[in-house]
């Protein structure tokens, strides 16, 4: 087992016994910036993708009940009248209940026990809907799949902003809940190929999907709780070296990781009270409606244009393609640039073309164009909004809190976006494609004013204080202790 590792304030790396290694890092210069190239570069090739895994794990169980019913889930399992609709808001039900709990857990335990333990659960939760026999079953089993799901989404982010700094982002947030649209790729091949290859005497197909997908995610979970990265501190000497080490730790200190409370009560109230983070949960509360209806409804909204029951399945993979290069440009750019809000209301309006191209047209190649162009305006805004948010809020239990707010606000109206796409408005769907670009509208709105805002407030500081300074670890925990947080004189909003 590894010493503790303490951090002193002069920056020096010793354990319990003693001093790991007498370290010297210089804070600039040529020597420092290839130390920083390959930290940054070990932890892209470790820290970025077993996350993005972990997702593409979270977000595939999460998706896979639309593919399921075109398996057979809902003559399997006897659901009748609105029961499938209903099953599909039980999970958003249990995922909004345990957003901010399990942020308080994450900061109580680590960071990898939370996320392994919670995979290990909703893996369960996956597998167990195999043996759902009615729609008790199958609503109990994904109300519980959500409330175990809500600890990887919410803790990527805070685990992220403990390595990167913060123009360094939106791409790793990016290339993490990029893996989603992976999963939508994905769950359409498995499904395609259970359907057309697999076949068990007392196993039906949307049974064996559930199983294939869900085993998978136990075993995963077991391993997280040993390899998943907590910290700069905690980095092995196997993985890295101790100048690296330093190196990680003040580059974690500087992005304003340096609180160490489990809750801070006058964070937590910030949080609440902060205006920025309303605007934030608005535009993701317009983001959540559309998605959440996007990736159950799109195999039987495909299965609708013409397609038969495996070819829908299969045809559901070019729009989450398309999306996946989106996602990874559209971030990139957005740390190149050191803008969110601009990106977040482009790729909104890409969505609403999307939509526009369902409502419009009954012709079958506009409105699979159409589902492309959603998935591509969609999808981006993910990564988009937590980054910012990260961004932009100072202190662990502040950042924490919004994130989490955001997530709980957007996950409760996710409902609605369950419950919009009827039969009896089927093939059309007009009800539910003109709620979608209504709230894909709204996205817009709200990003642009949210951008405004914030371009003023660094204006204001700009004129009254001066150009801001890089603030000491000292400084930024005697701001955190003194509750200024993100509104010190010296701090900058990521607009």
């Amino acid at each position: 087992m590894s010493d503790k590792i303490v951090i002193e304030k002069n920056g020096s790396i010793i354990s319990e016994t003693g001093p790991v290694q007498d370290v010297v890092v210089p804070q600039e210069g040529p020597e420092r910036e290839k130390i920083v190239k390959r930290l940054k570069l070990k932890l892209d090739l470790r820290l970025v993708p077993y996350l993005g895994l972990l997702y593409l794990f979270n977000a595939l169980d999460r998706g896979n009940i639309g593919n399921a019913r075109l398996a057979g889930l809902e003559e399997g399992t006897h659901l009748v009248g609105n029961q499938f609709y209903n099953a599909l808001s039980f999970f958003y039900f249990g995922y909004t209940i345990s957003q901010i709990p399990n942020m308080f857990i994450m900061k109580k335990v680590t960071p990898a026990v939370l996320v392994g333990v919670t995979m290990v659960m909703w893996g369960i939760c996956s597998t167990s809907m195999a043996g759902a026999k009615n729609y008790s079953g199958l609503a109990a089993a994904r109300f519980f799949m959500g409330v175990f799901e809500a600890g990887v989404g919410p803790a990527a982010p805070i685990i992220l902003s403990f390595f990167y700094l913060r123009h360094e982002l939106a791409w790793r947030t990016a290339l993490f809940y990029g893996s989603s649209t992976f999963a939508g790729a994905f769950g359409g091949l498995i499904a395609y190929g259970v359907a057309t290859n697999l076949t068990h005497e007392k196993l039906a197909p949307w049974q064996l999907l559930f199983i294939i997908e869900g085993i998978p995610t136990i075993f995963l979970g077991f391993v997280t709780i040993f390899v998943l990265p907590n910290s700069p501190e905690t980095l092995e000497r196997w993985f890295v070296t101790p100048e690296e080490r330093q190196v990680a730790v003040e580059r974690s200190r500087s992005g304003h990781n340096t609180d160490s409370s489990v809750l801070d009560k006058r964070q937590l109230l910030a949080s609440i009270k902060d205006v920025k983070n309303i605007f934030t949960c608005l535009i993701y509360i317009g983001l959540n409606i559309p998605l959440a209806s996007y990736t159950s409804f799109l195999p039987t909204i495909v299965k609708l244009m013409g397609y038969k029951d495996a070819e829908a399945q299969l045809m559901t993979v070019p729009p989450y393609a398309c999306a996946i290069v989106c996602v990874f440009a559209v971030c990139w750019n957005s740390d190149r640039t050191r803008r969110r809000g601009y990106h977040v209301a482009g790729s909104a309006a890409v969505a609403c073309i999307g939509y526009i191209l369902l409502i419009s047209s009954d012709h079958i190649g506009a409105n699979y164009t159409g589902a492309c162009f959603v998935a591509m305006g969609l999808y981006p805004i993910i990564p988009l909004m937590l980054s910012w948010v990260a961004n932009n809020n100072v202190g662990h239990t502040k950042r924490a809190v919004s994130i989490a707010m955001l997530n709980t606000f957007g996950q409760c109206f996710a409902t609605v976006g369950t419950q919009i796409y009827k039969s009896p408005t089927a093939p059309r769907f007009f009800m539910g494609y003109g709620v979608c670009l209504a709230f894909t509208i709204v996205m817009i709105i709200f990003s642009l004013a949210l951008v405004v805002y914030l371009k003023r407030e660094n204006s204001r500081r700009d004129e009254e204080y001066g150009e801001p300074k890089l603030l000491t670890p000292e400084e930024q925990q005697e701001a955190i202790d003194n509750g200024i947080y993100d509104d010190h004189p010296s701090y900058r909003y990521f607009i």
